[in-house]
């Protein structure tokens, strides 16, 4: 897992880290801290495996968990989609952390659509469908302290007890 570790280490990574941190201080709701990215990226790996998907690296999927929301902070900024932002950051990272192009590729598709789940959910790759699943899984809703607020609450899947 050397080139996760590449991502980890570095300094844009670690910047748009902060920046989300920054931006969600005041947050009630669930963050896009470093602890999401990771148990992101551990249930994404989990789903492939037991979708019976395991020509998907663990560092393929690792990566993907990490970098998903790294563009979150320039959502709260400037507008947009998260998922195409922190995508287009990723390329970079990727490339410096050493993933071919066709990883990075494979990767930044799956940052993309991260959010979809409507009809092109059937055509995406399943490294899209496990991490966009793994993004939902991630939450511990049932424990949570703005539940009752929370806009999502309804649409999580696990909202009442523990999935994964």
């Amino acid at each position: 897992m050397e080139r996760c570790a590449r991502i980890i280490e570095n300094r844009e990574y670690q910047m748009y880290l902060d920046e989300n941190e920054a931006r969600e201080k005041e947050r009630i709701y669930c963050g896009h801290q470093f602890d999401h990215l990771l148990t992101v990226a551990r249930l994404t790996y989990l789903l492939l495996l037991d979708d019976g998907q395991p020509f998907i690296s663990r560092e393929i999927a690792y990566a993907a968990g990490l970098l998903h929301d790294i563009g979150r902070w320039k959502e709260y900024r400037d507008g947009g989609d998260h998922a195409e932002i922190s995508a287009e950051l990723a390329g970079p990272i990727l490339e410096e952390a050493c993933f071919i192009l066709s990883e990075r590729r494979l990767i930044q598709e799956a940052i993309s659509q991260h959010r979809s789940t409507g009809k092109d959910h059937l055509h995406r790759s399943p490294l899209s469908k496990a991490l966009s699943k793994a993004d939902r899984y991630s939450r511990p809703c049932f424990k949570c302290q703005a539940k009752e607020n929370c806009y999502k609450i309804e649409k999580q899947p696990h909202q009442r007890r523990l999935i994964y």
